[in-house]
């Protein structure tokens, strides 16, 4: 967490000097830019992280049921 806060300004501030410079553009333009691209990443991690916490769950659940039933499928024999 440290190292996210101490590395994203930077980040932030290099971004923008080269959109700036891709561009062609001011650098108030190119923050808001750089800040829209941020949101969006940041958006994306989200999901893929809850779309990886409800696969690991799903994956527990399933082994706990063929768990389960195996255990039965053997008494029932």
């Amino acid at each position: 967490m440290a190292l996210g806060g101490y590395l994203a300004p930077k980040v932030h501030s290099m971004g923008t000097k080269l959109v700036a410079s891709a561009s062609g553009s001011d650098e108030k333009e190119a923050c808001k830019k750089v800040d829209q691209v941020c949101e969006v990443g940041s958006g994306a991690l989200v999901g893929f992280s809850t779309v990886y916490q409800g696969l690991e769950n799903s994956a527990k659940i399933l082994a706990s049921s063929l768990a389960n039933n195996t255990v039965q499928v053997v008494e029932h024999r």
